[in-house]
């Protein structure tokens, strides 16, 4: 078989409901709203529907996974996974951080340069590879460089400031030039975002343009009409980065990059006011615009392998780096994943085999032929069989890790062990006096053991030591140390069972697959 062309394209932080063709009440907020989440149901409002034709017909057509978990739920980690075939805590930056301790994973699992990861294996074995979009796995002193470039002018600048746009300039340039080469096995690196477009300045470049991404990603693939090389093109927007929001799309500067303000607005997908208009005609509410916009990202990358008469050789793959719902704990985790590959991958029904993001590279390596060296480590394993209909041995379980929490599903249960390391209880009060606690920004008089506890959640990081996104309220039981969830009765996690004694057989059971998943891991974690 001839190797494949292969496009990753990975959208960031998308739940279920935000593709029609998935079930928007399995996961995500619509999810929790559904099953009672008083919380949720006060602050969210349901997903009505959404308008993603083209992801849909790849759904239709391919195959679509309905129980592939991602490996960390939050960016940097889950990228790292995705790139690598590994679990983030391997990053070996992090594992110098934490010292032989256990480690907190967080935004600080980089990739570093003489790791063996997806586009250097691909471009080893004679592809041609791009990289189009969000990297956000520097490590963290060449990260700082770039940032400092970003936020070396006042932050009142704007992109008339020439001191401005030569700093924008040359930050983006050191973002493009780092994964160039040999070092990471990218060919062309273009249209990098080195973070969130939130934090970008000055302020008219602080925005989601995924035109632009996608603009240079049709550019290449355009390229490759006469090319006999194999192409690997991997295109990560910054969409939808929390649940969409009409508001947010409307207000988006259509000239905006991290590269500066553009001189031209990119032309390869439908227009803003195409796109409210076909949402408007559909009946949906503003938010769906960005589904739509997300969709017409897939539909103009899908129709540039068309132009170049490659759809037969080319397989697509669609997914997200974690969801939005249960970002940053081991609750929920499910994530989109769509393999499509006309002629070669036969319409599947919904595939509901359990699935890890580690597995995502090896698939990857296995389909496009591309042998392994002796010492590669990869914690996934290839679904390539299952894909093409050939005898594959099911996963019996997978795990996922973020800040100082595990997790396993097996067998219909999930666990979650939580382990702050390192912390005394004089210590979680002297930085809760200190004010580090966002939600409340006043010194608090000394609390207890479990009180303090509950105001930190458990993260253990000191410039962070506090609640994100709402997870306690979300989630009634995430400050127990040990939970166990009936995934078959209960898949959003709202009643945990590990203090019940008829699941004590199962809960033992969990804790002794969790360890041996951890036996593996290169940092210690207590079950």
């Amino acid at each position: 078989m001839k190797r494949p062309n292969i496009v990753l394209f990975l959208a960031e932080d998308l739940d279920y409901e935000g593709l029609n063709c998935y079930d928007a009440v399995a996961t995500g907020y619509t999810g929790l709203i559904h099953a009672g989440n008083s919380y949720a149901g006060e602050t969210e409002v349901p997903t009505q529907g959404m308008l993603t034709p083209t992801i849909d017909t790849m759904a239709g057509n391919g195959a679509m996974f309905e129980s592939y978990y991602c490996a960390s739920p939050i960016c940097t980690p889950a990228r790292y996974s995705v790139l690598t075939g590994r679990f983030p805590e391997r990053s070996p930056e992090l594992i110098q951080e934490a010292g032989g301790k256990p480690a907190t994973i967080w935004f600080n699992t980089p990739i570093m340069p003489g790791e063996t990861l997806l586009p250097k294996q691909l471009k080893q074995s004679g592809y041609h590879t791009a990289i189009f979009g969000k990297w956000h796995n520097y490590p963290t002193e060449v990260y700082n460089q770039i940032y400092d470039q970003y936020t070396s002018f006042p932050d009142t600048a704007t992109w008339d400031d020439p001191e401005a746009q030569k700093a924008v300039r040359r930050g983006y340039q050191m973002a493009a030039d780092y994964l160039r080469g040999e070092t990471f096995g990218w060919d062309v690196a273009e249209r990098i975002y080195y973070e969130n477009p939130e934090i970008i300045y000055p302020y008219e470049l602080s925005c989601q343009n995924i035109d632009w991404v996608v603009e240079g990603a049709v550019s290449f693939i355009r390229e490759q009409r006469e090319e006999e090389q194999p192409f690997f093109a991997y295109v990560a927007v910054s969409l939808p980065h929390s649940r969409y929001n009409g508001e947010r799309f409307s207000n988006a500067n259509l000239r905006s990059s991290p590269a500066g303000l553009l001189e031209d607005i990119p032309s390869v997908m439908s227009t803003r006011e195409e796109i409210r208009a076909r949402v408007k005609a559909a009946g949906l509410p503003d938010d769906a615009c960005e589904g739509l916009w997300l969709d017409e990202a897939v539909k103009a990358i899908h129709k540039a392998v068309c132009e170049i008469g490659k759809e037969q050789e080319t397989c697509f793959i669609f997914t997200t780096d974690h969801p939005t719902a249960g970002k940053g704990s081991c609750h929920l985790g499910r994530i989109p994943l769509i393999f499509y590959w006309p002629g070669t991958i036969e319409a599947l029904p919904p595939q509901r085999q359990l699935l890890s993001e580690v597995d995502l590279t090896p698939t990857i390596l296995e389909m496009a032929g591309c042998p392994l060296a002796p010492d590669t480590v990869l914690d996934g394993r290839s679904f390539w069989n299952l894909l093409r209909r050939q005898p594959f041995r099911e996963r019996e379980s997978v795990m996922m890790e973020v800040v100082n929490s595990r997790a396993i599903v097996k067998d219909g249960f999930k666990y979650i062990a939580n382990r702050l390391p390192g912390r005394s209880i004089e210590e979680v009060n002297l930085f809760l006096a200190r004010e580090l606690h966002s939600a409340n920004r006043f010194s608090h008089p000394p609390m207890d053991e479990e009180t303090a506890w509950k105001t930190v959640g458990w993260f253990a990081i000191p410039e962070r030591d506090y609640m994100f996104w709402n997870l306690d309220r979300l989630f009634p039981d995430y400050f127990d140390k040990d939970q166990l969830y009936d995934l078959r009765s209960d898949p959003l996690e709202q009643h945990n069972l590990a203090e019940k004694p008829h699941y004590k057989a199962v809960l033992k059971e969990m804790q002794e697959e969790m360890k041996r998943q951890l036996a593996n891991m290169p940092n210690p974690f207590s079950v």
